[in-house]
């Protein structure tokens, strides 16, 4: 195999030929090499060729019979390699780990050197000690798995790569990372399914089904990632710029995202189906993202998330809206500030809530500042009755601000807004709110035996809907910098009279 300095352009394609089964896979030290300019072109592989100098590849008659063969064949250049009939099928393309594969013992997988091999390596050291950066790679249509009893690290890594593209994998069984992507701008992973691919942990360190780090203009979408019976997050990441994570649905037994780490600008989270926490903490400030041309760190909008831990941070310039947070485990609190010093500012607007049991909002240690809580529709579980906000004690709080809201607790259980005592309430600012069954209601705020929505029909739509122009919460509300319909914003998560926002296009079960 030889090395060259010009990045590697090329395309792994697996639509249609025959289906193939590896005893051993190599990890590939370089993936495409190979000197010399040439036209893209399509070379085949099949079960029934023949690694022979004598055949070119490049039709089916002439098919080479390994994907390792084929690589150190094909040209410089931009070219296609086909083989085998996507993910699922009798005629599907695995590629599966021999089970001879070594395995070195579970170490510290966060750094850049000797880190245990992966089904498909796509980066390497030129004999110089210089790095080959891949440019212009798919990989598409193949099921990469390794032996449920002799799992190995994982099964693509990327590292350096300009206008990565992996889609419409099946990724299965491994110890580590399913896909794993560094340092690299351009990348999409989408329409993958990615299945306990993360079932060993380093003490205090958890993989990821999809981890990555150092992104920077990357999108993560459409994707299945389940879990349901191993270790690991669905997605880890850290020190991205511009990258989004949308309409995938996430199932796992530990954190759905976690990104705990600085100089996390832009992140957008959106149209997603998550049955855990996502979890953004950064302990200290963290980097201002206003100065690197980014409204926010993080935005989580327009999901549906159903752990009721659903959102730890705390983050600065973290932006929590038009969600349905629709807990089915208790004993959680819906945003945490959980440790750590934040001054803010994080904003929670536009969400419908429903069964809260311990908090809506609730910090422990540290200090949480400027926390503005706006228009949001939050309903409250019969059982472990909280407070709606809730903090120690004062010195760990300031600027909080909790306006526009409809907060519902049960008839049979009702609630206090926050705690009296420990001089929470001077450090909050709580009005214009409209609260059922609550008791101790601070001045400033409407009382009510119902909250004039609809309750009934589809949820969030129309459930949560205003119930008409004369209910008590159309027009309510004052003026917190938010768009708003009418001659005030109305209270709660939806405008009378406006096309109410819609959760479209989410991944279901």
């Amino acid at each position: 195999m030889r090395y060259v300095r010009e990045p590697p352009m090329i395309l792994l394609d697996f639509p249609a030929v025959r289906p193939v089964r590896y005893a051993v896979l190599l990890t590939f030290a370089v993936l495409f090499l190979l000197t010399g300019a040439a036209w893209a072109e399509a070379f085949f592989v099949a079960l029934d060729g023949a690694d022979d100098d004598a055949r070119d590849g490049r039709s089916a008659e002439a098919a080479w019979k390994s994907l390792a063969y084929a690589c150190e064949h094909v040209p410089a250049g931009k070219h296609t390699i086909k083989e085998g009939a996507g993910t699922r099928g009798e005629k599907r393309t695995r590629l599966i780990a021999s089970t001879d594969w070594p395995l070195p013992p579970l170490k510290d997988y966060e750094g850049t050197e000797g880190r245990p091999e992966y089904l498909i390596g796509v980066e390497a050291r030129q004999p110089s000690g210089e790095w080959l950066k891949p440019a212009d790679l798919t990989i598409r249509h193949l099921e990469l798995a390794s032996d449920p009893k002799h799992r190995i690290t994982g099964a693509v890594y990327c590292r350096d790569g300009t206008n990565v593209r992996l889609e419409h994998l099946h990724v299965h069984d491994f110890r580590w990372n399913g896909l794993r992507v560094e340092f690299s701008a351009q990348v999409e992973i989408a329409h993958c399914v990615i299945e306990d691919a993360s079932t060993e942990k380093v003490p205090g360190r958890e993989g990821g089904l999809i981890r990555t780090r150092w992104l920077s203009d990357a999108r993560i979408h459409h994707n299945r990632i389940i879990a349901r019976k191993t270790c690991g997050y669905g997605y880890k990441g850290g020190g991205h710029r511009k990258l989004r994570f949308d309409h995938n649905y996430v199932d796992t037994q530990y954190f759905a995202f976690e990104s705990p780490f600085e100089n996390e600008l832009g992140v957008e989270i959106d149209h997603n189906y998550l049955t855990r926490c996502i979890s953004v903490p950064k302990p200290g400030q963290g980097a201002d993202p206003t100065k690197e041309g980014f409204e926010y760190s993080f935005r989580i909008h327009h999901n549906v998330l159903t752990d009721s831990y659903t959102v730890e941070g705390p983050r600065n310039h973290l932006r929590l809206d038009h969600n349905w947070i629709r807990v089915e485990k208790p004993g959680g609190r819906v945003y945490t500030h959980h440790g750590g010093r934040s001054h803010g500012p994080v904003w929670v607007h536009h969400n419908v809530v429903e069964n809260v049991d311990l908090n809506f909002i609730w910090m422990n240690e540290g200090l949480a500042e400027n926390i503005q809580v706006y228009n949001n529709t939050v309903f409250c579980a019969a059982e472990r009755a909280g407070h709606l906000l809730d903090a120690w004690t004062a010195e760990r709080l300031s600027g909080w601000v909790f306006k526009n809201n409809v907060a519902v607790a049960p008839e049979s259980q009702p609630r206090q807004v926050y705690p009296t005592a420990r001089g929470v309430p001077t450090k909050m600012t709580v009005t214009h709110n409209l609260f059922v069954n609550f008791t101790e209601v601070p001045a400033g705020n409407l009382e009510a035996d119902a909250p004039g929505l609809r309750c009934e029909g589809a949820k969030p739509v129309p459930f949560f809907l205003p119930a008409g122009s004369s209910s008590p919460v159309v027009d309510r509300g004052v003026d917190v910098g938010l768009p708003f319909h009418g001659k005030a914003p109305d209270l709660g998560a939806f405008e009378y009279g406006v096309k109410a926002w819609t959760l479209e296009d989410i991944p279901s079960p």
